[in-house]
């Protein structure tokens, strides 16, 4: 619309210009100073006429002065229904940006909030900043590691969650704190940063559990392809994988998935549950050990994730039983003795040669994306957050000759005191 008055107006002006084209009797304004400069001394211009300009634009410029009655008075007033016009369009534009914005409710359900006409819980979005001291604490290990080992490429992504966007600020009448901003702002120079983003609520459902924290399986794919996206142009990756197979465990063997949200409430929530379901991406054999993070012993596995038990129905049906953590974070060695990767670190060699080793330190999200991830290194080392503490992280770089960290979670590594990296000084 505004584009289409905006013609209308200049059509007006040049039907204005013609007819005083014709009309040369009118009169003008001595304030618009009349040159005598004609359009045909745009096109054929006199070296010693008065009005002489070396400039095409000039001369025409000249000439519209000379040759269009009150044009000054015209433009002004042209000009102020332009302001008019389009401070109306900014106001209406203003509009729709809001609602681009994605505004939502929350209704409140214990000490969680359920997402408008949904059955998404949530915790309710914060307005403060993560703890400065603690994130510049982190900071500052990350530049221990960079002056130690100069050549090790490090990358941090962010798995943000519905309480981390912007969407509830009508609702909570102030503005979400931006804890990926906050992180990105204080990293050094030489550390790559990417974060989970969601194109509105619906793109949020579509990659998220409604009753657990964690990311689904499709918002674990969507994380491993940004952070695959930040690594490619350092390393030989390979071509991305994509999924063989979408495997629908729930369905194959009629059970439901209750996650921690959902249990906190117990009954106070009814709104359903969760089906669980995981990508099968075909990826190779591999070697798979558990380190004993205190002994720094490392014992052969026979696997790691529990994909082939729940193939074959191995299913724990209760309601209360954790799926995610239970499939993803536990490996069993020969002997068929379990580990938790709470309490073991995971050692997974590809045997690619291509002297491409990845450290990966985070939270649980990473359990979902580790195997796929770890296909693209000759070695990875998958280090759980409640493992810092228990092993020397310069240790393991040099042990498994490390080249690329990740730290990959959401805010437990930057708000929290109690999950630093240990270094050997420390000992």
């Amino acid at each position: 619309m505004k584009y289409k008055i905006s013609i209308l107006i200049v059509f007006t002006i040049i039907l204005l210009f013609l007819i005083t084209f014709f009309i040369p009797s009118l009169k003008c304004d001595s304030s618009e100073n009349r040159t005598m400069a004609t359009f045909d001394m745009v096109l054929h211009p006199m070296e010693d006429s008065v009005v002489y300009y070396d400039s095409p634009v000039e001369r025409l410029n000249a000439a519209l002065s000379d040759q269009f009655p009150f044009r000054e008075t015209v433009v002004k007033k042209y000009l102020k229904v332009f302001n008019v016009f389009d401070n109306l369009t900014s106001t209406i534009g203003d509009l729709f940006t809001k609602r681009a914005e994605h505004q939502y409710s929350l209704q409140a359900i214990g000490n969680y909030g359920l997402i408008e006409n949904t059955n998404y819980i949530t915790p309710y979005p914060s307005t403060e900043l993560m703890n400065e001291e603690f994130v510049a604490r982190r900071i500052s290990q990350i530049e221990t590691i960079h002056q130690k080992y100069p050549d090790i490429k490090i990358y941090v992504y962010f798995v943000s969650q519905a309480f981390d966007t912007s969407w509830f600020n009508d609702y909570i009448g102030a503005r979400t704190a931006d804890h990926f901003q906050q992180i990105k702002d204080s990293l050094p120079e030489y550390v790559k940063a990417d974060h989970l983003e969601y194109l509105d609520l619906n793109d949020y459902m579509e990659v998220h559990y409604q009753t657990d924290h964690h990311w689904n399986h499709r918002g674990a794919r969507r994380g491993y392809e940004n952070i695959y996206s930040m690594m490619r142009d350092d390393y030989e990756l390979g071509r991305i994988c994509t999924p063989q197979a979408e495997i629908n465990l729930s369905q194959m063997y009629d059970f439901v998935y209750l996650g921690s949200y959902g249990r906190a409430l117990g009954e106070l929530y009814d709104g359903g549950y969760d089906e669980f379901v995981f990508y099968d991406y075909g990826l190779p054999r591999r070697y798979v050990a558990i380190l004993d993070p205190v002994t720094r012993m490392e014992i052969e596995a026979e696997k790691i994730g529990l994909y082939d038990e729940y193939l074959d129905g191995e299913i724990d049906k209760t309601v209360g039983m954790d799926h995610y953590i239970n499939m993803y974070g536990t490996a069993k060695d020969k002997e068929g003795n379990v580990y938790s990767d709470g309490t073991s670190i995971y050692i997974i060699r590809n045997g690619k040669g291509n002297s491409n080793n990845l450290l990966l330190c985070g939270d649980s999200y990473n359990r979902a994306l580790r195997d796929v991830l770890a296909s693209h290194f000759d070695t990875m080392v998958y280090m759980d957050y409640r493992n810092f503490s228990k092993i020397p992280l310069d240790y393991v770089i040099e042990t498994y000759d490390i080249n690329a960290l990740l730290i990959s979670s959401h805010d437990a590594l930057w708000n929290y005191e109690e999950y630093y990296f240990t270094f050997k000084e420390g000992e």
